[in-house]
């Protein structure tokens, strides 16, 4: 697993910013894409499989693979991190709390601060650990905070900058989970009502200047202020976008995902 790392980058600095330096990576490698929940790939999640499936293959996840395999690699370097649970917040017009105890993260008390670590949320990533009621932090997805606050689901809360103030992303409690919770989670997400995952294509990610996003219907882009939308007319234009822009082993599990599709109409 080390081995993976170093011959990607050289960890430098304090603990925190080796950390930093690893989310870094996690971001420029991995996408998040839903692709094995529609391909139903009901596969336990273990170490192995993490390794097979993102650092062979290349291949991108949800929360509970890329902060799962995070929290692999951060143990495999001597970092005391604990698996976390928190429970997602849906904004307008919905406002409300949305499967809860299905956000996987990671938490590392580190010389009297806990600190949150999330590679896995979407393209909402900020690429550094985020101290409880510390500094605002800032990425090119935006700008972010982790304060204590008491919540239907949580003491602590992970909030975005928006034009409005302070936006709520999730809560959670300081409470480590063990790893068998990692499939309770995809269970949940495979199969749940509520699951937004099991519906359709999402493949996001961060770029250096900004965030993507691929669904069934458009591309879409934001980059320094700008905003772009490109509106599919057929699955060759979707196709397209992701061979663009996404990894190829993502790229052929949606060409995969398109042929069910077509197979099942």
């Amino acid at each position: 697993m080390l081995q993976w790392i170093s011959v990607r980058l050289t960890l430098t600095g304090t603990p925190l910013e080796q950390i930093s330096q690893v989310q870094t990576l996690f971001a420029e490698k991995f996408e998040f894409e839903n692709l094995d929940v529609l391909l139903a790939n009901e596969e336990p999640i273990t170490k192995q499989y993490l390794q097979d499936k993102m650092m062979k293959q290349e291949r991108g996840g949800l929360c509970y693979e890329l902060n799962g395999l995070l929290y692999i690699l951060l143990r495999d370097l001597g970092l005391p991190v604990q698996l976390d649970a928190g429970t997602v917040w849906a904004p307008s017009p919905r406002d409300s709390y949305v499967m809860e105890g299905t956000h996987v993260v990671n938490l590392l008390e580190y010389e009297d601060t806990l600190y949150l670590i999330d590679s896995g949320f979407g393209n909402h990533l900020v690429m550094q650990p985020v101290a409880l009621d510390g500094d605002a932090v800032t990425s090119p997805a935006g700008t972010f905070r982790l304060r204590t606050k008491t919540t239907e689901k949580g003491t602590m809360v992970f909030e975005q900058l928006k034009d409005n103030g302070w936006e709520l992303r999730y809560a959670l409690y300081p409470d480590a989970i063990d790893w068998e919770h990692l499939d309770h989670v995809k269970q949940q997400i495979h199969h749940s009502p509520e699951s937004s995952f099991n519906k359709a294509l999402l493949i996001a990610k961060l770029t250096d200047d900004g965030t993507y996003s691929i669904n069934e219907d458009r591309y879409y882009r934001k980059s320094s202020g700008n905003e772009e939308t490109l509106t599919f007319q057929d699955h060759d234009e979707l196709l397209k976008q992701v061979r663009q822009h996404a990894a190829p082993a993502v790229y052929e599990a949606t060409v995969n995902y398109i042929n069910q599709q077509k197979l099942s109409c």
